[in-house]
């Protein structure tokens, strides 16, 4: 008897069997392309908001070096005293021989554009790989079909794009200029822009280790930003004690084995870009290990014990403790070094230098009150993100969800907003006060003529009115349409760029003034209290108004 199984007989009325097909397995990088389509449509944004004033930056500082010190011995006091300042070595570190404007250049706005181009690549980074896990975005794009390392390559190619985008700009900027400004070479322009898109790179690679080390965005974020701050530290570490090899371990660092627009080195390039592979490849390696929503180091996110809370207020004070106090370390350090900086920069702008004639269509008065004017903008500044920040937290939240919890959980709207916006003026508040006190405090070491340090703190607190404002303007936007919470970050954009660069592009005066950084008062003379005042009224103003559209509007809307 044969042992052969025959298929059984098809039911009666039943159509032709079918075979039975299983579902094909999706590759690692399946559905890549709609995904880097989508992310690049998210970003564009947030990647032009960086590159656009960096490239003005580079387009309008090497002209104004030459017309400021258009020989090398007309320079040459600058650059003595650049190199012997210990402020501006450890801001910019060691301005390079015999400083010829594209070495100027590559030494303070290449520090800036490198600082910027990490922050970039950190925020980036940390927003389109670890904040979209979290937000649930990663389940719809699995469940739709990508393969499993779309949701990190997606993220890493999108920012190395963007970084280069940025490096590649710097490079064409810097070259156009080539046949305006004599001392700038196409060799320097190119070797600038390979150390910036190394350097990018090298960040977003750690920004994407920071993603697979913690659980939530937030932490994740700090880590990285953590790992920017020790590569600044380490930056100064290397260039005081002289130890050569440490900048290999610094992304900082990596523009001086570079030398652009002096040695112009091309094989320390390959090297740092292959180094900011190889940390790429390590937090891939984390990526395929860890579970979805995971992180490899513990969970710090909540806490068993238990606090004894005064309400709603004392509840966000509390959660808000640990980012003020890395705000205060910040802070405090930054008014720290540019005190430090007080003791021979002012030197430099007596009546007739040049770089006095230079820093006096920036700012009016004394040399003292020039430099004093400059410095605690940028510390202000700090202190008017620290805020800002603080208020589209709650944007943030309602996005999230959290506020929808909070209402069903008996808090009124009004104390919800209340609440934020007092945390946010209390911070601000503190702050400048530190600023102003720890500013004042090195001046008094460095630079007593002049009421140096009675403006350090002076200047400093008296610009409270346009935080103030800045804090009003984001409650407003918070308060009437969350979804353009974002364009708060563009008010002190422009305040930036019309303190620093209002004057040399020729803005009207009434575009100057319409900046919620630097209307301060000074310790000589009659004080003008108008600007503060209006400062003061746009800042109560949007929060009226922001209270009022957060009590009558739906949520998420």
């Amino acid at each position: 008897m044969s042992a052969t199984a025959h298929p059984a007989p098809a039911p009666r009325g039943a159509g032709p069997r079918r075979a039975v097909t299983w579902p094909r397995r999706t590759g690692p990088l399946q559905g890549l392309g709609p995904s880097l389509r989508l992310l690049v449509r998210r970003l564009r944004v947030q990647v032009l908001a960086w590159a656009l004033p960096l490239w003005l930056l580079l387009a309008v500082t090497p002209p104004a070096y030459e017309d400021v010190y258009p020989s090398l011995q007309e320079r040459e006091p600058l650059v003595e005293s650049m190199r012997d300042t210990a402020g501006t070595r450890l801001l910019y570190g060691a301005l390079p021989l015999p400083g010829r404007i594209g070495q100027l250049v590559q030494w303070e706005t290449g520090t800036y554009l490198l600082i910027c181009v990490g922050l970039m690549a950190t925020l980036l980074t940390c927003r389109a790989m670890r904040a979209d896990e979290d937000d649930g975005l990663v389940e719809v794009q699995r469940g739709s079909g990508a393969g499993h390392l779309v949701p990190f390559m997606a993220p890493v190619l999108v920012v190395w794009g963007a970084v280069a985008l940025v490096a590649g700009g710097a490079g064409l900027v810097l070259t156009g200029l080539t046949r305006i400004v004599s001392e700038l070479t196409v060799s320097g322009a190119w070797a600038l822009a390979g150390a910036v898109a190394a350097t990018g790179w090298a960040f977003a690679a750690l920004a994407a280790l920071s993603s697979q080390l913690c659980r939530q965005a937030g932490p994740a974020r700090g880590l990285a930003l953590t790992a920017l701050g020790c590569s600044f530290a380490l930056r100064v570490l290397t260039d005081e004690s002289g130890a050569g090899w440490l900048r290999w371990f610094t992304p900082l660092a990596w523009r001086d084995l570079v030398r652009p627009y002096s040695d112009d080195r091309v094989w320390p390039l390959a090297v740092c870009a292959g180094i900011a592979v190889l940390l790429e490849a390590a937090a891939d390696g984390l990526f395929a290990r860890r579970e979805y929503l995971g992180g490899c180091l513990p969970d710090r996110g909540s806490s068993r014990r238990r606090w004894r809370l005064g309400g709603y207020a004392d509840l966000q004070a509390r959660l808000a403790l640990r980012s003020a106090v890395a705000w205060s370390v910040t802070v405090a350090a930054t008014s720290a070094l540019f005190g430090a900086m007080t003791g021979s920069v002012t030197g430099l702008l007596g009546p007739d230098s040049a770089t006095g004639s230079y820093v006096g269509r920036l700012a009016s008065g004394s040399p003292v009150e020039q430099f004093m004017g400059l410095l605690t903008v940028m510390t202000v500044l700090l202190v008017a993100v620290a805020g800002v920040q603080r208020v589209t937290a709650l944007a943030a939240d309602e996005r999230a969800g959290f506020v929808e919890f909070e209402v069903a959980a008996g808090v009124s709207r009004a104390r919800l907003f209340l609440a934020q916006a007092g945390v946010a003026v209390v911070e601000s508040v503190v702050l400048l006060a530190l600023s102003g006190g720890v500013l004042a405090a090195v001046t008094g070491t460095q630079l007593t003529d002049d009421h140096a340090v009675g403006r350090a703190l002076v200047l400093t607190v008296s610009q409270a009115p346009g935080v103030l404002a800045a804090i009003g303007i984001a409650l407003a936007l918070v308060g009437l349409a969350p979804r353009l919470s974002a364009l708060s970050w563009a008010v002190l954009g422009w305040s930036v760029f019309a303190q620093f660069f209002g004057a040399l592009v020729g803005l009207p005066d009434w575009a100057q003034e319409l900046s919620v950084l630097g209307h301060h008062l000074d310790v000589i003379g009659d004080p003008d209290w108008t600007p503060l005042a209006v400062q003061a009224a746009i800042g109560l103003a949007g929060m009226l108004a922001g209270l009022l559209g957060h009590r009558r509007r739906d949520l998420r809307r």
